[in-house]
């Protein structure tokens, strides 16, 4: 499978839902697009940073989680297990994950980034292909 790439969300950096997002060019002039193993990264990303709701209007109303409700909450146990069930509501809509391994979270920092959620998801892809990813969350807006 093959979709357009799009720049402002990776896996390994903080990200936020409301993260400026753009298209690549590609070599040749045109939109440069991502498949494979990264393809599917994306639209986990995707689904996760998009609000839900947010596409209600284009006709996909249940696209997106609701990680952004969790915005101004403390880092704490309490949130971190919201976190876990809204992504995992999130991937379950995702056809191309067969296996959610395991979704876990860093302790908190005391530190300046202590209102940053660090979470690791495991997938299984229905080819088989088992990878993490990281995924920083922001809840301090």
């Amino acid at each position: 499978m093959k979709d357009i790439q799009v720049t402002g969300r990776r896996y390994d950096q903080q990200a936020s839902d409301r993260d400026y997002v753009d298209l690549l060019s590609s070599v040749r002039g045109d939109l440069a697009t991502v498949e494979g193993k990264d393809n599917l990264v994306q639209a986990i990303l995707n689904r996760l940073l998009t609000r839900q709701g947010e596409l209600k209007t284009l006709g996909h109303p249940k696209y997106g989680s609701r990680l952004f409700t969790l915005m101004g909450e403390p880092n704490n146990l309490r949130v971190r297990g919201l976190a876990d069930a809204y992504i995992r509501e999130a991937l379950e809509q995702e056809k191309r994950i067969s296996t959610i391994n395991f979704i876990s979270f860093e302790a908190p920092t005391r530190g300046y980034d202590r209102g940053t959620l660090r979470a690791t998801l495991s997938v299984r892809s229905v080819g088989g292909d088992e990878f993490s990813i990281f995924i920083p969350i922001n809840l301090e807006g």
